[in-house]
């Protein structure tokens, strides 16, 4: 199953120990609106997916693959 990009700043968050507060505060965000990203009701501009990918030392290319494998 793939992920949404909502799924994966969930799943990255989480694997992280953060909580929703900490990393919208990381990427200057407010948290209702980190909260909509989690929740797929807000897609998130390439420069912010760049600085997501850079919070969890990875590529932007990276971060999209994350959870794309296929069955």
């Amino acid at each position: 199953m793939k992920l949404t990009l909502g799924e994966k700043f969930t799943f990255l968050r989480q694997n992280a120990k953060r909580t929703k507060k900490e990393i919208a505060e990381c990427l200057n965000l407010a948290l209702s609106t980190y909260v909509k990203i989690e929740d797929d009701f807000v897609y998130p501009a390439d420069t912010l997916i760049k600085k997501t990918a850079k919070l969890y030392e990875l590529t932007y290319d990276e971060l999209l693959a994350l959870g794309e494998e296929s069955e």
